[in-house]
């Protein structure tokens, strides 16, 4: 398995969550909860994206400068994913629980991923 690869299928998978939850929503929800669904899931996805690129792109020569690089990137995304979340539920007034369902895209992306690794590494015998 090559581990590079990993960032890129997560995001796939959980981009294709999210299309599907958005079609889901549109049919099946109102359409606050559809809109709060919609800017979970956006954010959700672009910190995420936001992660890995920045992880693809860091130079590991200096190893404990672009840990802390890393790290404080991230708690820096945390606190901007937070100051938009609450600009959304409380500014924008879009449903909280269509939020924070949005929000979980990712840990579907990466339950939907895990499920996959687990049938591509099954052996002969145990498919039949």
């Amino acid at each position: 398995m090559k581990f590079e690869k990993i960032p890129g299928v997560l995001l796939t998978l959980s981009g294709i969550a999210y299309a599907s939850g958005l079609v889901l929503c549109l049919v099946l929800a109102p359409f606050g909860f559809t809109l709060g669904f919609m800017a979970g899931g956006g954010l959700v996805l672009a910190n995420s994206w936001a992660s890995a690129n920045r992880v693809r792109t860091a130079q590991f020569s200096h190893k404990t400068a672009v840990m802390a690089s890393l790290i404080g990137g991230f708690y820096v995304r945390l606190i901007v994913l937070g100051v938009c979340l609450f600009a959304c539920i409380r500014y924008l007034k879009l449903d909280p629980v269509g939020v924070v369902t949005g929000l979980s895209i990712v840990p579907v992306g990466l339950v939907i991923m895990l499920i996959l690794i687990y049938i591509a590494n099954r052996r002969p015998e145990e498919v039949s």
